[in-house]
Formats: structure tokens, C-alpha cells, sequence
């Protein structure tokens, strides 16, 4: 299994193919250019040998990738928010209410896509039960709520939505959270959809209870953008730069990029330096993704595509 730190399905296979070259059993792969803006990957562990290579459960990894995020205009976020949304309509065809969870603190900008989302959707439960005739009769019901940290709330999301599950019976649920990256160019220009669930604070270490089919009883999408980084993967690739550019160092080339980055986080970790890294445009960044998640939802649970 890889080492580093991604919550990135596409990222672990990425790594993978590179230390073994032959075909991978047990996992799928198909990577499709939609437009100039967005590269579309699926990947597919398809068992329990897939699982164990990528470090990642059984189920469907769709990573949308967008170039120049920092750059487009609000008609190109609402095509990218379309192609989303025909993903998730995929995912989600067969329920007709879904509770749509956002998870992180909305108080840490970093963290706050998936509290924000949930302020942006349009709810439609208390419409279709209190005034059906407000609303399109094949909308699906759609409720939301973010939890907040177990730091302020002093509850596990798990628990809270446990309760809430067996209060209002959804069919499914649709969380939506931040993820970690193995790559500093995809922080913010890439977005996961998959059907497995979602381990919330997974990918820095600190993990909550998994959010998911075996614990909630019902299925569970999982929408997630990378926002941060490890300082130790900044470094690891820097020595790949320099040993690109500089004839005196061209011998760091022979080793793997995973040999260099366990050797950084030794490095680092001890002394506590591996911190968690974010572009300093985060506040404009986390709004466009905000926007094109909480439309894509939107689109796709009004069948409005």
C-alpha cells in the first residue's frame, strides 16, 4: 500500500502504477477529457486486492479536474457544476430522499465547504410534506444539516447523524467534506465523488468514526476537495525540482518520490513541522467550490439536467 498521506483515490493509483508497472488487479481505470476545463477520472476497486494496494474501500472513485479554477467566470463554474451533477445523478437515481450532511467547522475557512454547502441547497422536505404543489412532483426530498466538530459539539458526526437517521428514514445520505492531497497543483481544482463513505479527518491524522453503509444502514456518497497538504510532500517534491534543474544534485533522481517523502516526514514529524499547507487565496477558492457543489446537488436532486 502507499505511504503518503491522500484521501485521492486517482492520486494512490497514480503513485501505484509508478512502482509497478505490469496491470493491476482488482482495479479499473478510465480517464475521459470533457472540455477544456475538466478531466474526468473513474477509478473502480473492484475487490479486497484492489483494496489492500490503494489503501482504499470496495466502490467508485470519480474525480472531476479543474484547470484554472482561480480564473473562471460564473457561466464556466455553472458548467462545471453541470457536469457534476450528471455524476451524482448517476449515483443517486434510485432514492427520493437524501439527507445531504456537511461535514467540517464552518468557523475554519479551510474546513468550511461542506457547512457552507449546506446553507446554499435548496431544501425540500418540509415543501414536499407541508405544500407539494410548491414543488416539482419529481424533485427529490432533500433535508441537510451540518453537525459541527466533535471539539465544539463534544458528539461524534456519527452519533448525531445516527440519531437523525432513524428520525426522518432517508434513503440515502450525501456528505460532503475536505480531503488531503499528495499533489500541491490539485488544492482546490479537483473534486471526489464516491460511493464508499467517508472516515472524516482521515487524511491528517486524525480520524472520527467512518461515516458509511456498514455504521448508517443506508448508502453513502461522499463528495470531497482537497484543500491541504503535507509540508513533507511540499518538500519531497522540491528535491525532485531541484534535481531537475541542478547538475550538482542529479543523483536525488534515483530515488522514489515515496523514498523521499518518508524520509521528510521523519524529518519533520518528530519536531512537529509537518504541517498541514493551504494556498493563501483559500477564502476565494473554497467559495468557488462551494458553488459548484451545492448547484451540481441542486441540478441533480431537481432532475433539472
Amino acid at each position: 500500500m502507499i505511504d503518503f498521506r491522500t484521501d485521492m483515490a486517482d492520486e494512490r493509483l497514480r503513485e501505484y502504477k509508478k512502482i509497478r508497472k505490469n496491470q493491476i488487479d482488482g482495479i479499473e481505470s478510465e480517464d475521459l477529457n470533457i472540455n477544456g476545463k475538466v478531466h474526468l477520472t473513474k477509478v473502480k476497486i473492484l475487490n479486497d486486492i484492489g483494496k489492500e494496494k490503494l489503501g482504499k474501500e470496495i466502490g467508485t472513485y470519480i474525480t472531476l479536474e479543474i484547470k484554472d479554477i482561480e480564473l473562471i467566470d460564473k457561466q464556466q463554474l455553472e458548467n462545471i457544476s453541470y457536469i457534476l451533477s450528471k455524476q451524482l445523478l448517476e449515483l443517486t437515481k434510485d432514492y427520493n430522499s437524501i439527507l445531504v450532511v456537511g461535514l467540517g467547522n464552518i468557523d475554519t475557512t479551510v474546513d468550511s465547504i461542506g457547512p457552507k454547502v449546506i446553507k446554499d441547497l435548496k431544501i425540500t422536505r418540509h415543501i414536499k410534506r407541508l405544500e407539494p404543489s410548491l414543488i416539482d412532483k419529481n424533485a427529490k426530498e432533500i433535508s441537510g444539516i451540518y453537525p459541527g466538530v466533535l471539539g465544539t459539539t463534544g458528539m461524534e458526526t456519527q452519533e448525531i447523524l445516527k440519531g437523525i437517521v432513524n428520525q426522518i428514514k432517508p434513503d440515502a445520505i450525501i456528505a460532503i467534506d475536505a480531503l488531503i492531497s499528495r499533489d500541491i497543483s490539485r488544492l482546490f481544482k479537483s473534486i471526489q465523488i464516491s460511493n464508499t463513505g467517508i472516515t472524516p479527518g482521515a487524511g491528517v491524522g486524525n480520524s472520527r468514526k467512518e461515516i458509511s453503509k456498514n455504521t448508517m444502514g443506508l448508502p453513502v456518497i461522499a463528495i470531497g476537495v482537497p484543500t491541504l497538504v503535507e509540508a513533507a510532500t511540499i518538500v519531497a517534491d522540491s528535491i525532485d525540482i531541484i534535481a531537475n534543474q541542478f547538475e550538482e544534485f542529479k543523483e536525488l533522481k534515483d530515488a522514489s518520490k515515496d523514498d523521499k517523502y518518508r524520509l521528510i516526514k521523519a524529518i519533520l514529524e518528530p519536531s512537529k513541522f509537518n504541517l498541514a499547507v493551504t494556498p493563501k487565496e483559500v477564502d476565494d477558492l473554497v467559495e468557488n467550490m462551494k458553488e459548484i457543489i451545492a448547484h451540481g446537488i441542486n441540478r441533480a436532486v431537481e432532475g433539472s439536467i
